[in-house]
């Protein structure tokens, strides 16, 4: 693996380059394993990719990277040709509870690649200790196909936080009793959502290089409740619902980035200017303000400047697998297997959610990885910004459909969404949208903005002191 540790920026624009976290098991290596399938069938042969896989050690970077190897040299013999000229590997070793960790890799990839075309935000963590089982039992006996698309019998653990993001190694002969410890960082919150936010707004150089619009694609649920998300508690540390409540924030970020509303905090997160890394200082931040359809056109930042969205700025998407047999939540083998099954039962029944298979649930981020741009363009500016699911049929042939949002609806335009939302499989009680919803939806997407630009300059502040001293 020598020959991929550097990449040169001679490498010109038919040259693609994806990263892809949580690549070693589950969704995250399916992905990759679509995304080398649908680029070697979609691609004209002259294109090349390769694919940054991140995991958390060398052990595991080692096996993923033997295993998808030899899925090149199976599409290798189907094709009778071989692909190793056009898919190439690079793992990186990648913590996302660790901002030191992140930032080292966004530091190896500024240096050794000449743009990136698409982050696949797959990595994450569950928070889940176990099952209610007697809950479960009774829900899927009474109500099988809604109890196997929206679950209510997962337990989670609460107030997990990472390790110390700073003092977690104390350099020899240093005394930091005096020291005031940062606040902690929720773990699955971390995971899920802080760490790749701070990765991507990092990796900004690179995404704004690509040849094409650099995508940041990040990956939901379709088992979500809007009540599992406090913006008082972004970070999840007082709830049962932590890995809930961090993808509805996903998805609050994912579907509010191309609103006037969020446009000033946006901006700031996908430019790589120094002077927007300043703290945050609005001056209407009140929510009488807040709440004013039409927010002002010039909102005053801390460096009293607004920069406009250039026409190429990286572009924020939302997918989600469907529903997948995978070792998200450990099961005895036994019982994995008949989860299995009954997820195809619940296919075979009329459900569009059941993927089962992780790569047919990787239908959806690899599409939103690889379509054309101009096609997605198009769509949002028909139909609105979405969030996309990998769906199936009962034969298995999976496609790509837009899911509702809570509060959002499929496109979030109110009014537009007559004859479009209902579907089988639908959550069940789910409310129609409305003008109020869809305004609480946006309101609470640019608090969650604000929240999160300003908890990544506080991190990126303090560990700049820290490597300072």
């Amino acid at each position: 693996m020598d020959e991929n540790k550097s990449l040169h920026p001679q490498d010109n624009e038919q040259h693609s380059y994806v990263l892809v976290t949580g690549a070693n098991s589950g969704l995250g290596f399916a992905i990759c394993c679509r995304l080398i399938d649908e680029f070697v069938a979609t691609r004209p042969a002259f294109q090349c990719l390769t694919l940054l896989l991140t995991t958390r050690g060398s052990k595991k970077s080692n096996d993923t990277v033997s295993r998808l190897q030899k899925h090149v040299d199976r599409q290798s013999r189907e094709l009778d040709r071989s692909l190793n000229a056009r898919i190439s590997f690079q793992p990186e070793r990648l913590d996302l509870t660790s901002l030191r960790s992140v930032q080292n890799l966004s530091t190896r990839l500024l240096d050794n690649i000449p743009h990136l075309d698409a982050v696949i935000c797959n990595a994450g963590q569950g928070g889940y200790i176990g099952v209610d089982w007697p809950k479960a039992i009774w829900t899927i006996g009474t109500d099988f196909l809604y109890a196997v698309t929206y679950p209510t019998f997962k337990i989670s653990s609460t107030g997990t936080t990472t390790a110390p993001q700073i003092f977690s190694n104390h350099d020899e002969g240093s005394d930091h009793k005096n020291s005031k410890a940062p606040p902690p960082l929720g773990q699955v919150f971390t995971s899920n959502v802080f760490g790749h936010y701070v990765l991507c707004h990092s990796l900004m150089p690179l995404l704004s290089a690509s040849p094409d619009q650099g995508r940041i694609v990040f990956i939901s649920s379709i088992d979500l409740l809007a009540s599992n998300f406090n913006p008082n508690d972004i970070q999840s540390l007082t709830t049962d619902k932590a890995y809930d409540s961090s993808k509805r924030l996903s998805d609050l970020l994912a579907l509010t980035s191309t609103l006037p509303s969020t446009k000033p905090f946006v901006q700031r997160f996908i430019s790589s200017s120094p002077t927007l890394s300043q703290p945050i200082s609005l001056l209407d931040n009140d929510a009488e303000s807040s709440a004013s359809p039409t927010p002002p056109e010039r909102i005053i930042l801390a460096d009293n400047e607004y920069r406009p969205e250039t026409s190429l700025s990286p572009k924020l998407y939302l997918a989600h697998p469907g529903v997948c047999a995978t070792g998200f939540i450990p099961l005895p083998l036994i019982l994995y297997y008949c989860m299995a099954f009954a997820f195809y039962i619940a296919r075979w029944v009329g459900s569009p959610w059941h993927t089962v298979s992780a790569y047919k649930g990787a239908c959806a981020p690899v599409w939103l990885a690889l379509t054309d741009q101009e096609e997605l363009n198009d769509m949002e500016q028909r139909e609105g910004k979405g969030k996309w699911g990998s769906a199936c049929d009962a034969m298995g042939h999976e496609r790509v459909m837009r899911t509702e949002v809570e509060g959002w609806g499929l496109g979030g335009r109110f009014g537009e969404e007559k004859g479009r939302g209902t579907r089988i499989g639908g959550r069940r009680g789910a409310q129609k949208l409305t003008r109020e919803g869809r305004e609480h939806f946006e309101e609470l997407g640019r608090e969650c903005w604000r929240q999160m630009e300003g908890l990544r300059v506080e991190w990126e502040t303090r560990l700049k002191s820290k490597s300072d001293l």
